[in-house]
C-alpha cells in the first residue's frame, strides 16, 4: 500500500489549482490514479466515513511522486489526525492568498457555479475560512511545525518558480523551467459574477483578519506585506 509523496492542505481560492498544475509539469510528479487534484478524503478518513485503503490504494509506489492538494483540509479540524500515520513523510504544502481578497473569490465562485446553500452558511464558512494562523496551529499540532511548508499566494504569483523548485527538492527532483505560468486554471472564478460586498462586511474581516496576518508574520515568519487590504 503506498501513500502520497506530497500534500497539498490549503487554502480554499488561494491559487491551489493553478500551483498544482505547475506542480506536474514535471514528469516525475502526478495526482492520484484516478486523476483528481482533490481528493476530498483524509477528513473522512479522520472521522470514520471512508476506510483509510479508498484513500492510500489512489498512490501506488510506481516511481511517480504522486500527491493530493485538497482545500478542504486546512479548515476541517480532525484532517491532520490521521496524517502521521497515512502520509507520515511527505512535505505539506500550504498556499494563502489575502483573506479578504480570498473571502470574495469564494463568494463570487459560489455565484459562478451557481451553489445553493442557505444563508448564513456561505459567510459563516468562507469567514473561518480566512483564519489562517488559527488553522495552522491545529495542523502543527497533529504533524509538527516543520512539516508545513507555508507560501504567500500573491508573491508565488509574481515568481512561480521558485517556490515550485522548492518543493521538487523536497520531492528529491532537480528542478524544469515551467510553461504557461500565467494560464488560468479550470477553478479560476468569473470576474462578471454578480455579487457584491455586503455594507459594513470587508470592514469586519478586516478587523477579524488583522491579528490573524500579524500571527503569520510573528510566528510563521511570512512577509504578509502583499495583502493590501490588511495594511496596518
Amino acid at each position: 500500500m503506498g501513500a502520497p509523496s506530497w500534500l497539498g492542505i490549503g487554502a480554499q481560492r488561494s491559487g491551489t489549482a493553478w500551483f498544482t498544475g505547475l506542480l506536474t509539469q514535471h514528469p516525475q510528479v502526478d495526482l492520484g490514479t484516478n486523476g483528481k487534484k482533490e481528493q476530498q478524503l483524509l477528513h473522512k478518513v479522520a472521522d470514520g466515513r471512508t476506510p483509510a485503503a479508498d484513500y492510500l490504494d489512489l498512490f501506488p509506489e510506481d516511481g511517480v511522486r504522486r500527491g493530493d492538494f485538497s482545500p478542504q483540509y486546512l479548515r476541517h479540524p480532525s484532517a491532520g489526525v490521521v496524517v502521521p500515520r497515512l502520509v507520515p513523510d511527505a512535505p505539506i504544502l500550504v498556499l494563502l492568498r489575502d483573506p479578504v481578497e480570498r473571502y470574495r473569490s469564494a463568494m463570487r465562485l459560489g455565484v459562478t457555479r451557481g451553489r445553493s446553500q442557505p444563508y448564513p452558511i456561505p459567510v459563516n464558512l468562507q469567514t473561518w475560512a480566512g483564519f489562517y494562523a488559527d488553522q495552522l496551529d491545529v495542523w502543527a499540532s497533529f504533524v509538527g511545525k516543520d512539516r508545513l511548508t507555508v507560501l504567500v499566494y500573491e508573491q508565488v504569483r509574481d515568481n512561480p518558480q521558485p517556490a515550485v523548485d522548492l518543493v521538487w527538492g523536497q520531492l528529491g527532483l532537480a528542478p524544469v523551467p515551467l510553461a504557461a505560468v500565467h494560464a488560468p486554471s479550470r477553478s479560476s472564478s468569473s470576474e462578471e459574477a454578480d455579487w457584491e460586498w455586503p455594507e459594513g462586511m470587508q470592514d469586519a474581516l478586516r478587523v477579524l483578519y488583522r491579528p490573524q496576518a500579524r500571527r503569520l508574520a510573528d510566528d510563521w515568519g511570512l512577509d504578509v506585506s502583499t495583502w493590501e487590504t490588511l495594511r496596518f
